[in-house]
């Protein structure tokens, strides 16, 4: 991957840019597609060594290594519209599920994709037969909804929604809560019911997927398609001041500091930099409290895999039977993330992010006996190759109000995740709401002309 510098020389405070965006992960980068095509100056500053943000992959051993279990659901309608999908060669996820229930194995099945497996859990009885009819109502209500239809109904938990809805509780806690609680990250269905029709009909038209080179290909797609110059990596931020004709942004890199001047600014970092960068020059006050889910994954290599599809695996028996909430053999899913004669284990953990190395030993080793009783004497021969706790994974989305102008603070842009919807879509979209701020900001400065 190839990012471009900027030299200390070009870095002088009177250097003037019509924006600067802090943050390169996919809102910033998004934003700065945007821009890009704009004519205005710009630049992208990342503290870290490549763009990508949370969205980063790891080669470790051979094994490519996302940080976290994620994923791609191709029918994000802006991950359409700016992703080249076919040089990322996307690698699917087979529809459903494998729920581990009481001792055993369940195939959830799509019966509009997987006809087959489909006919055979229809005699399952696991669930009753009347929730896999309301799970098919639900599909042809989400699929044949508009967004606006979606955003139309009334504001509720996931969980409210699905016992109003007549679901029955053995449906809810063997699939809804571990299948829909792996992409909030909270199991209890308190996030928003809106968002979850929208992800539903997501999954419904089309398919979870990860590049064939991990997640981070996303990203890097995103940097390599900015002008030469444009990114700037290794560039932390220090602290930002209001001028009179915009701002000053402070830097350091590699132990250097400098500053840029800029007409206008872009908040794409996380959401925890922003608040220490925006508490210098935002008028005193409490910011608003966020809530944020935390997650653990832990990487296996193994010899072997448990499972023989590229499915994900779903724990159907609650958080009192271990920690792993889903697992999926990555290698399955693309060969391309493990070496030759090897496999790929993610098991996902939702809710606990350890600190420390003696609590993540602690965690390995409640995962590994969960994995054993699902897996048997094989789960001996598996090696932990990597973990990683992460304590702001993703923003609860107790609310969902579609797409939006972007959000400032204090005349600053705001992009991320955590003021859109808690997705790749979400990031995505408000990127390029940034980006149209900017944009329309700049043409008033200029006002009309003559």
């Amino acid at each position: 991957m190839a990012t471009s510098t900027v030299s200390q020389a070009a870095l002088k405070p009177e250097m003037e840019f019509d924006a600067v965006i802090v943050g390169a992960g996919l809102a910033g980068l998004a934003c700065a597609r945007e821009l890009s095509e704009s004519g205005l100056r710009v630049r992208l500053l990342e503290a870290a060594d490549a763009p990508g943000g949370r969205v980063r992959t790891d080669i470790v051993d051979g094994f490519r290594l996302d940080r976290g279990f994620q994923v791609l659901l191709t029918e994000y309608p802006e991950a359409r519209r700016v992703l080249d999908y076919d040089a990322l060669r996307l690698r699917n996820f087979l529809p459903g599920a494998l729920v581990r229930q009481a001792g055993s194995f369940h195939r959830f099945a799509d019966p509009y994709r997987e006809l087959q497996k489909a006919l055979s859990f229809a005699f399952d009885p696991i669930v009753p037969i009347g929730d896999k009819l309301r799970v098919r109502r639900l599909r042809q209500e989400c699929v044949h909804a508009t967004d606006a239809q979606l955003l139309a109904f009334p504001e509720e938990t996931t969980r409210e929604f699905l016992r109003r809805s007549g679901f029955s509780t053995a449906i809810i806690e063997k699939f809804f809560e571990p299948f829909f609680g792996g992409i909030f990250l909270e199991r209890n269905l308190s996030s928003s019911a809106r968002w979850f029709r929208w992800l539903f009909k997501m999954f419904a038209t089309g398919h979870a997927a990860v590049p064939e080179l991990g997640m981070e290909q996303m990203p890097a797609q995103l940097a390599a398609g900015l002008p030469a110059g444009m990114l700037t990596c290794g560039a932390r931020v220090t602290g930002i001041q209001k001028t009179k004709t915009g701002w000053l942004v402070q830097m350091d890199q590699a132990g250097k500091s400098s500053s840029l001047r800029s007409a206008q600014l872009v908040m794409a970092a996380g959401e925890q930099e922003a608040k220490g960068l925006l508490a210098g020059v935002r008028k005193p006050g409490a910011a608003p409290a966020r809530v944020w889910n935390r997650t653990t994954t832990i990487y296996y290599t193994a010899p072997q895999s448990p499972v023989d599809e590229p499915v994900v695996v779903l724990n159907g028996d609650g958080p009192t039977a271990g920690p792993v909430n889903h697992l999926a053999v990555m290698s399955l899913v693309s060969p391309s993330y493990a070496p030759a004669g090897g496999h790929l284990i993610c098991a996902n953990v939702v809710g606990m992010a350890p600190e420390g190395d003696q609590a993540m030993q602690m965690l390995e080793a409640d995962v590994r006996t969960q994995m054993r009783r699902w897996f048997g004497n094989q789960v001996n021969a598996w090696g932990a190759l990597a973990g990683y706790p992460i304590a702001h994974a993703l923003p609860m989305q107790s609310t969902f109000q579609g797409e939006r102008p972007a959000p400032s603070d204090i005349g600053i842009v705001l992009c991320g995740d955590y003021v859109g919807s808690a997705s790749i879509q979400g990031a995505l979209v408000t990127g390029a709401k940034a980006a149209s701020a900017v944009v329309a900001h700049q043409s008033n400065e200029e006002g009309p002309a003559a």
